[in-house]
């Protein structure tokens, strides 16, 4: 069970997938810690599960292209805990994997903006808070494709290569307030991701979610003056 004195961690896409897991491998660890994303029953579900395990956990539906949502979904963190120690960045999606010219426009302004503004505004959001404690830990999750470009996937590869490049931005000017950034770029994880459903991949060349979330949590158990700027993940089968 959490105490008072317990750290807090904010997730955002935690409805499902490798967020979810990371909520709960973060509570287990003795967080506590508030969930976002756009499915209300699942975050409700994911909250009561770690409830039902001994962990505190608070939820909020909102859309990460609300900036308005995120300040008030991290000021109820803060008002209710006092604190917020990690954020983890995780929201992000792909419309479809296709040439560029078979994108729609609305297609490649959702995916522009969940996955690159979305993960900008929650470090907007969080900031002030870890700035006022100088402590804390921002983990945005990018993609490996964001270092090594695939075809059909052109707008998606643009927002992580963007949010590497944010992240790396981020990473220089927030460590003068002794808030730690890491960008993550994982390789292929065995989620919904791309209309797939979990466990219709081949486990040698994916990886489980909850052994990504692990390794999220050991990267923000790193001791103070120790960090990681950027992390890449990949399935020892996984190879382009």
């Amino acid at each position: 069970m959490q105490t008072a004195q317990a750290p807090v961690a904010l997730v955002t896409g935690a409805s499902r997938g490798l967020g979810r897991h990371t909520a709960l491998v973060f509570a287990e660890a003795g967080y506590r810690v508030s969930l976002c994303g756009r499915n209300r029953d699942d975050l409700a579900e994911a909250a009561g599960e770690i409830g039902r395990r001994g962990g505190e956990a608070r939820f909020h539906a909102l859309d990460v292209r609300d900036y308005q949502a995120l300040e008030a979904w991290v000021g109820d963190a803060v008002d209710a805990w006092g604190r917020v120690d990690v954020l983890v960045n995780n929201a992000g999606l792909t419309s479809t994997y296709r040439p560029l010219v078979e994108w729609n426009r609305e297609q490649i302004d959702e995916t522009l903006d969940v996955n690159l503004k979305g993960t900008a505004y929650a470090c907007r959001a969080v900031l002030p808070a870890m700035y006022a404690r100088r402590s804390g830990h921002i983990l945005n999750i990018s993609s490996d494709v964001g270092r090594r470009p695939v075809p059909n996937m052109a707008p998606y590869v643009a927002a992580k290569h963007a949010v590497v490049g944010f992240s790396g931005s981020l990473y220089r000017e927030a460590r003068e307030h002794n808030v730690k950034v890491t960008v993550v770029l994982p390789g292929i994880i065995d989620t919904h991701f791309g209309g797939a459903k979990p466990g219709d991949r081949d486990m040698h060349w994916t990886m489980d979610t909850r052994h990504v979330a692990e390794a999220l949590l050991q990267i923000v158990r790193q001791p103070g003056n120790l960090t990681f700027d950027e992390v890449t993940l990949h399935p020892l089968g996984q190879d382009f």
